[in-house]
């Protein structure tokens, strides 16, 4: 038996890892920040609006490997996955740093930048991953939405954070300046450095400790709903006489459950008699071929793939529409408004879990995208619409990058929640990376110039705005359709 003073040492540094983990995801949301220094990119070297989102894209498909980092966390653990993370966002932000250094060269080499940035991507999601799937571990699933939404919600304010720092700090007298950019660089490789460090010393996954006081030792096996195992509860008669979490050990084929050690519990997902396997712990073949899965992956790709490409195209737009001038307040709505709803979102899902299910939230969530784009497509030139499209956009992020995660985890199993939301993430930055260069080729296709590579009007950035409202509106289909299959599935 694990004795008090245990117990507490556990419990004192799961939550010390909440605070890490939540620390990790602020360091990690400085990807999001791309939008407040991609001026600073374009004039610096005299880049093309396509090349400029080729080095948003590519750091976006960095993120996307995450089923990389996933499966590498899966087998290794989180120390192993956080030193690897602290090796590429050191170089990575070192190469980047540099790149001011010979700006004739990378003038003409965007490419090479934007392997830079794809290794910023990778080196950043080892930390994400540590970060989110060693607290969704440590804590009980049924405090699962809030821990979710804790992290997205220091992972959606983070970009917030730095972008006030860059324009109001580092680039106060000029943000579109190549050392306000090399400086910035110089911060996150700091930052990612501390942090990683942290989480190599900290980071771990701790057996979850429950009172053995009310196990029943043995079960007849002959009423109703004896000895059955239901939705992690033990049943005498009708009586439920102990709540099982998805970690402890499970009856045997007799119905009966034996000693199980407290002090040997593992932080794994609920198992099944003679498989040691959770119900849903498919094999990424069986993943695949699921149609739950690619409609929730699909989903969730698409909405997010919607919510980047405004969030990265948000200055760009502004700067079509001369609105510029506001760009260093509007660049922080989407971060604030994200991480206000994550907070709340969490609360809320696991809180009315049974009335509400998560999955009606995230398509609730996918539809504020629509509103989002529907918005922008006909009335962005007005600096109010386009603050509203803002807000319903950061509403549309924070729900998605909350329930998403938790979704994953309750229909396929958290035992591989690293590599199926990993895979998740990928479909997202290739979709993305698509959908980036298509905005990009549509801005450039509008400049009336030769040799410019500044665009004004409306109709500039409208071409690229209407390919993510269909995207939007594909996601949302998908969500419903993936809804009303569930609800049949419940009610069979």
């Amino acid at each position: 038996m694990v004795d008090q003073r245990s117990a507490r040492y556990l419990t004192v540094m799961k939550w010390i890892g909440l605070v890490i983990g939540c620390s990790a995801k602020f360091v990690s949301g400085s990807l999001f920040v791309f939008n407040a220094y991609q001026d600073a990119l374009k004039s610096t070297f005299n880049f093309t609006a396509k090349e400029v989102q080729l080095q948003s894209s590519f750091l976006n498909v960095g993120l996307g490997i995450g089923f990389l980092p996933g499966m590498f966390y899966d087998r290794f653990g989180p120390q192993w996955c956080s030193a690897v993370g602290l090796v590429l966002s050191l170089s990575a932000y070192l190469l980047i740093w540099s790149t001011t250094r010979y700006i004739r060269f990378y003038s003409s080499h965007s490419w090479l930048m934007a392997i830079y940035f794809f290794l910023c991507g990778i080196g950043s999601v080892f930390t994400y991953m540590v970060a989110l799937n060693t607290n969704a571990l440590n804590f009980h699933p049924k405090h699962r939405g809030k821990i979710v939404g804790i992290l997205n919600a220091f992972f959606a304010g983070s970009p917030s954070v730095f972008s006030a720092i860059y324009f109001h700090v580092i680039g106060k007298d000029d943000p579109k300046s190549a050392d306000s950019f090399s400086t910035l660089m110089l911060v996150f490789a700091v930052c990612f450095v501390v942090i990683d460090i942290l989480c190599i010393a900290f980071m771990r996954v701790y057996p979850r400790i429950e009172s053995t006081e009310n196990i029943v030792s043995e079960v007849p096996a002959d009423a109703s709903r004896d000895g059955q195992y239901v939705n992690n509860k033990v049943f005498v008669g009708d009586d439920e006489k102990y709540d099982l979490s998805e970690d402890m050990s499970v009856p045997k084929d007799n119905g009966s459950f034996e000693n199980i050690d407290t002090a040997k519990v593992s932080a794994i997902d609920t198992t099944v008699p003679g498989d040691g396997r959770s119900p849903d712990d498919k094999s990424i073949l069986n993943i695949f071929i699921s149609l739950d899965y690619q409609l929730l992956t699909w989903s969730f790709t698409l909405a997010s793939v919607t919510g980047l490409v405004y969030t990265i195209a948000l200055t760009q737009t502004t700067a079509a529409l001369d609105l510029d001038g506001h760009n260093a307040d509007i660049v922080i709505v989407i971060p604030i408004t994200n991480a206000v709803i994550s907070t709340a979102i969490g609360v809320i899902s696991d809180h009315f879990q049974q009335r509400l299910p998560r999955l009606g939230i995230l398509t609730a969530g996918i539809m504020t995208f629509v509103i989002c784009q529907c918005l922008v497509v006909g009335l962005a030139d007005k600096y109010s619409v386009l603050v509203v499209a803002t807000v319903f956009n950061g509403v549309g992020q924070g729900i998605i990058w909350s329930i998403a995660p938790a979704v994953m985890s309750e229909m396929f199993s958290i035992n591989n929640l690293g590599r199926n939301w990993g895979i998740a993430l990928l479909a997202a930055s290739l979709i993305g990376l698509a959908a980036q260069e298509a905005f990009g080729a549509l801005y450039d296709a509008a400049i009336s110039v030769p040799g410019e590579v500044y665009c004004y009007g409306m109709g500039c950035v409208r071409g690229g705005h209407a390919v993510i409202l269909g995207m939007s509106v594909l996601a949302m289909i998908l969500g419903m359709i993936l809804n009303v299959r569930r609800r049949k599935k419940t009610n069979m």
